[in-house]
């Protein structure tokens, strides 16, 4: 008879996570294609990228930023203009950060003006989805084309890192910490030569070493928000999963929404999941607390 090793017979005996069913608090319909949430706590208000027309017949130029007061009320759909089609967003330094696909792009918190435009060296368009900011104010945007991670530091946006995306896979969603950047990949193709969903990949700022949370895959990641207790919860956008992984890599479900879930936010204090749903065209607000494994 084979006898298992105890920490396996552990892990093989622990019940999974149940985490309580979010609840829904608002709904917001009148968007145009929405793919990125996020809060701006000075102001206490919410902003939501709009990519507009998507897709084969697509209007350059149409994509736009919405502003909604955190109970759900529109406070303003076209707040900022003059966007492509306007992505992940970070606030920081007084700042609306947006990744664009060509570009990086600065808004005023303020007024909602366009203060700054940042491509790559080349001036080529830099693929961009998502954008982060962490403590110190530095904005993180992934190239896809480039398979780098630009930095915008003091002014001076730059390559920074290149992307090992043999390890990776391709990089979707993007998290900035204290000491390191969570990047969610979208797919990998293991061994066999098969295609899996993405993992959530580190990216260390001291030695640039790159890492990855637990070894199963955890979901075509799109957004990434942390969870307040060193776990996250991640968005699929291909399946409406919502996830939960906990600090140690293990993942547990949330719940399912539909497809085109996209790069939701989190506030730790409330207890608040503002999730955007690119393909209807509304976000939706759900009260939910993680719950500890025992």
């Amino acid at each position: 008879m084979r006898i298992l090793p105890l920490f396996l017979l552990i892990a093989l005996s622990a019940p999974a996570v149940t985490h309580p069913q979010p609840k829904l608090a608002w709904s917001l319909g009148g968007l145009s294609s929405p793919e990125s949430v996020v809060y701006d706590a000075q102001r206490d208000r919410l902003y939501v990228s709009n990519l507009a027309t998507r897709g084969e017949g697509r209007t350059p130029g149409d994509g736009f930023i919405s502003m909604v007061s955190r109970q759900g009320d529109m406070l303003e759909l076209t707040w900022a203009t003059g966007m492509d089609d306007p992505k992940g967003l970070a606030v920081a330094n007084n700042r609306l950060y947006v990744a664009d696909t060509a570009e990086l792009i600065e808004v005023h918190l303020d007024t909602g003006k366009v203060l700054n435009r940042y491509r790559p060296e080349d001036g080529k368009s830099g693929g961009f989805n998502d954008c982060t900011a962490d403590p110190h104010g530095n904005v993180y945007v992934y190239s896809s084309r480039l398979g780098t991670v630009h930095r915008l530091h003091a002014g001076r946006f730059e390559p920074w890192v290149k992307i090992d995306t043999s390890q990776t896979g391709g990089i979707n969603g993007l998290r900035a910490e204290a000491d390191r950047l969570v990047l969610g990949g979208w797919s990998l193709t293991d061994a066999n030569g098969d295609k899996r969903p993405g993992h959530l990949n580190t990216l260390r700022f001291r030695d640039h070493a790159q890492g990855r949370i637990g070894s199963e895959p955890v979901a075509h990641c799109d957004g990434i928000e942390p969870d307040g207790l060193g776990g996250y919860t991640v968005t699929d956008w291909l399946t409406g999963d919502v996830k939960h992984v906990s600090a140690a890599g293990e993942t547990s479900p949330i719940m399912t929404l539909v497809r085109g879930t996209a790069d939701h936010e989190y506030l730790i204090e409330s207890g608040m999941l503002f999730i955007p749903s690119m393909l209807e065209d509304k976000v939706e607000a759900y009260y939910w607390r993680p719950t500890l494994p025992e």
